[in-house]
């Protein structure tokens, strides 16, 4: 059974129902978890969710939170930070109103995986149980099939049953055969695994490479990287290290769920190749350790942290060791069962003990920061991970010296020790309450970066009867943290009224203003910092002073600012409407971010030439504000640079274009006379045509004998938004009547009930 089939069909049923805009949050939400786009997809979850309380459709909820689950569950190796909600998708799962739901039963696979991440050795028996229940009330056709029987095989082998687990996936894709399916990646997935875990690598290997060569096209990341990683892993295991180093891509690019088989392949090729385990790669496994334990991921903890631990211990990195052990140690008791974890621990304490201590401070407290920095100045090796038990011993005898606790805080952090260094930052925060210093700005920053926003408030709290400037400073960033911008601007005006001269405070006022659309306080808030004696801070102030004037269409203070930077503009008065260069404009939507091409039309504004993308909101005929500061800097080589475009945020729309939905156009290039003639009379119409394609997109003809590429076309068209669709499609076919090879728009055509044959005939033909 095809459980995406009602997916479409609610699909279409939105589509008609002018709902294509939900249509695109439930298919980007999909695309995102499988390309492993993981902060995307937890950015469009709350406006799913939302869709779905809209509609009032439970299947639909269904459908969301399983996704949902799917990315924290699946991708992001989620536990205990899961299984109340896993156990109340569960639940709703087997309502009345959602009990036949096709995707009610992939509800299982969540909370089987939930248990699985929590403690996989300690619920095998539960794990197993659920997936026989369910798989026994399901046909092998159903997509589902496959996905309960890799956790029930991955059940037996959690339970150190790898051939149990090999026989029994065999035998589920002999099932699976015979209803006329064909097995999923996943399902080799866990074959690969299996085989490594029972040491047929040389066997796991020839299966990596035959799915390799089966690769036509894209593929989705949540398919291709764990086959990297097992490829990787086997290769290590064969001990064929020049193979597998380069399958080893940056771990902050793994998924959480696959960062245990790349730190699994990463220790067995660090025992052939040491001088790779450095202090970087420690901070790097300790911000996974970190995860695992934010999200109760137990057992994963336990036998990832004893790894990273021995390789600690590798590099001489004891305090390290120690750390992870300590780590390891609090999880422990949280394991469902003991499987192994106590005598795999014991074993890393005694190895933890029998190793050299670290070498002992290289001079007295009072000299060790001049000695830190004479050691970098001369050209020798800094170690954090070294330095931070030095750091912590000097700190000890001198707790009121700042620079010292600042280093050693830096230190802590660089080693991704950032609970240790908050901790060092607080006791001294808490015995110096009264004026401010740079490591109270400094715990601040380690505070937001960890999300604080309860420790923002004490720190607050802290300074407010004897340093309030300090107190509402710290009320300033937690509200921009949070987006808060009235709350912003009330601390930022609390801040100044103590340090009226403090630049930042004025930055951060201005920026709360911007962001309540109150762009005539904020212009007067840049021209103030405009004239600051800091040249760097009245350039950017001038240019975020022309942004703000732009947004409250004061053209004539964009001239005084224009003319201050040494800009030459045309006009004299009136809006600033100039023809210059092209520019990229980036619109953040969704969490998403989306570039349009444009014109430049002043120093700070733009017209959207370009076309939304299917189901997108429309921009082009836009005419924006943008922020100065480029987001992507020029290339270096200056070939390259000449062709460069520029890419700049949007900030605020000016006025709309009134553009309706772009739609998609397909097929055979017609010839530049042609398709400059098309171009002509849209434009006289008003409307906007936008060349996708390549110059070197190529088509087929399966009607032609010659069986000679084509060249293609592909383009979007958006029309003023008050034409109806109908008279868009007939003046299109109109205009192409005469070409030699029809072109498909069976989008537009099925949107306003014209017959899509043709079309459907074009696609077939032309390989559409």
């Amino acid at each position: 059974m095809d459980i995406w089939h009602w997916v479409g069909k609610l699909n279409d049923e939105l589509i008609e129902a002018g709902q294509g805009e939900s249509v695109r949050t439930l298919e980007t939400l999909t695309d995102h978890i499988c390309d492993l786009e993981i902060e995307q997809a937890d950015a469009l979850v709350p406006e799913a969710r939302a869709l779905c309380k809209t509609l009032g459709n439970p299947w639909m909820e269904v459908f969301v939170r399983h996704w949902e689950m799917r990315n924290r569950v699946g991708n992001k190796l989620e536990g205990e930070s899961a299984l109340a909600d896993a156990v109340s998708l569960f639940e709703l799962a087997h309502r009345e109103d959602t009990l036949e739901c096709p995707q009610a039963v992939c509800v299982t696979q969540d909370l089987a995986s939930c248990y699985a991440n929590i403690d996989g050795p300690g619920w095998v028996a539960e794990r197993i149980e659920v997936c026989e229940e369910t798989l026994a009330r399901i046909d092998p056709s159903w997509n589902c099939y496959q996905c309960l029987s890799n956790e029930q095989a991955e059940a037996l082998l959690d339970d150190d049953r790898p051939l149990d687990a090999l026989a029994f996936l065999e035998r589920q894709e002999r099932h699976i055969e015979a209803a006329g399916e064909s097995a999923y990646d996943s399902v080799h997935e866990m074959r690969m695994s299996i085989l490594i875990a029972l040491d047929r690598d040389a066997e796991a290997l020839a299966l990596i490479e035959a799915m390799e060569a089966k690769v036509e096209g894209a593929e989705w990341k949540n398919v291709s990287q764990p086959r990297e990683l097992l490829k990787a892993l086997a290769l290590a295991k064969l001990e064929r290290d020049d193979e597998a180093w380069p399958l080893l891509m940056p771990l902050a690019d793994v998924a959480p769920r696959y960062r245990v088989t790349w730190i699994k392949a990463l220790y067995l090729l660090l025992q052939r190749m040491p001088a790779r385990n450095t202090w970087t790669l420690g901070g790097e496994l300790q911000a996974t350790l970190d995860h695992l334990s934010r999200h109760g991921a137990h057992r994963h903890l336990i036998t990832t942290g004893v790894l990273c631990a021995q390789l600690a211990l590798q590099r001489g990195a004891l305090w390290t060791a120690r750390r992870t052990l300590a780590l390891a140690r609090r999880h422990q008791p949280k394991l469902n069962a003991d499987r192994g974890a106590d005598d795999l621990l014991n074993a890393l304490e005694a190895a933890i003990q029998s190793a050299p201590d670290g070498s002992p401070p290289p001079v007295p407290a009072e000299q060790l920061l001049a000695w830190l920095e004479a050691r970098g100045a001369e050209g020798g090796s800094r170690n954090p991970e070294t330095e931070a038990e030095w750091l912590l011993h000097a700190v000890a005898r001198r707790p009121d010296d700042t620079d010292l606790l600042a280093v050693a805080a830096s230190a802590l952090q660089a080693c991704a020790a950032h609970d240790e260094a908050i901790e060092l930052l607080w006791r001294y925060a808490e015995r110096h309450d009264d004026s401010e210093q740079p490591v109270i700005f400094q715990l601040l920053h380690a505070l937001l970066e960890r999300g604080d926003q309860a420790g923002v408030e004490r720190l607050a709290a802290l300074f407010e009867a004897r340093a309030p400037q300090v107190a509402a400073w710290c009320q300033a960033k937690l509200a921009q943290r949070l987006g808060d911008w009235p709350a912003l601007e009330a601390a930022s005006r609390r801040v100044l009224a103590v340090k009226p001269e403090l630049s930042d405070a004025h930055f951060l006022l201005a920026h709360a203003l911007m962001r309540q659309a109150r762009f005539a306080e904020a212009a007067d808030c840049y021209l103030h910092l405009s004239h600051s004696d800091h040249e760097d801070t009245a350039r950017s102030a001038l240019w975020d002073y022309m942004t703000a004037a732009s947004a409250a269409e004061n053209w004539d203070a964009v001239r005084q600012g224009a003319q201050r930077i040494g800009m030459t503009l045309s006009s004299d008065s009136g809006p600033v409407e100039e023809e210059w260069g092209w520019v990229i404009i980036r619109y953040i939507e969704n969490g998403e971010a989306l570039d349009y091409y444009a014109q430049r039309t002043g120093p700070v504004t733009a017209r959207i030439l370009e076309n939304a993308g299917g189901g997108r909101v429309q921009h082009v005929g836009d005419r924006v504000v943008f922020d100065a500061a480029m987001l992507v800097a020029p290339p270096e080589d200056p070939e390259q640079r000449e062709h460069f475009v520029a890419t700049y945020g949007q900030v605020h729309t000016l006025k709309t274009g009134e553009y309706g939905a772009s739609w998609f156009f397909d097929g055979v290039h017609p010839g530049e006379e042609a398709f400059a003639g098309l171009r002509d009379a849209l434009d006289a119409r008003g409307w906007n045509l936008w060349v996708h394609s390549a110059p070197d997109y190529r088509l087929e003809d399966s009607e032609d004998p010659r069986d000679e590429p084509l060249p293609g076309v592909f383009f979007t068209l958006a029309a003023p938004e008050s034409l109806p669709s109908l008279a868009l499609h007939q003046a299109m076919e109109d205009l192409t009547r005469d070409w030699p090879h029809r072109l498909c728009w069976l989008r537009l055509a099925e949107h306003c009930g014209a017959d899509p044959q043709p079309h459907l005939e074009a696609i077939e033909r032309y390989g559409l």
